[in-house]
Order: C-alpha cells, then structure tokens, then sequence
C-alpha cells in the first residue's frame, strides 16, 4: 500500500515538472522571438512589436503545452500506480 502512494506521489511531482519543463520552453521560444523580430524592426526589417502582441499568444501556448505534458506523465504515473496495486493483490 505504501508502494502504490509513493508511485502516486512520484507520479504528481513528475508531472508538475513536466508542466513547468514545457511551459518554460515554450515560453522562453516566445521571448526568442520578440527579441529576433524586435532586433529586426530596429534595423529596419520588419515593423516593431509589443511585448504583448508576441507573449500572449506564447504564455497561452506554454499553458497548453505544459498541461499536455503534465497529462502525459501523470496518466504515465497513475498507469503505473495500477499496475503496482494489481500485482500487490495478486501475491
């Protein structure tokens, strides 16, 4: 029984981490690229553009991505967990 909450506790932190892993990557891609497009307007390639008009859309994506990710290794984790405490009741 303490085998099947430490999978489960296991299971929460890993995907805890997995959500800020890729919320962060993809909200560090967002902040990449306000500052090539912003680089380029400056030397006059490009118009200028707001913080927000780029960050938006990209912390939207990073909460999207980040929940997909967190899904994934949550279910990983549960999947595991039931499995432990399938094999737990058949011994």
């Amino acid at each position: 029984m303490a085998l099947d909450r430490r999978v489960v506790v296991f299971s929460f932190v890993a995907a805890v981490v997995a959500f800020c892993v890729a919320q962060d990557c993809v909200t560090a891609a967002g902040a990449r690229r306000y500052v090539a497009m912003q680089r380029a307007a400056l030397e006059g390639r490009g118009q200028a553009v707001t913080v927000d008009e780029i960050m938006t859309p990209a912390v939207r994506d990073s909460v999207r991505h980040g929940l997909l990710w967190a899904a994934a290794a949550g279910g990983a984790g549960v999947a595991a967990g039931t499995a432990v405490a399938r094999r737990a009741r058949r011994e």
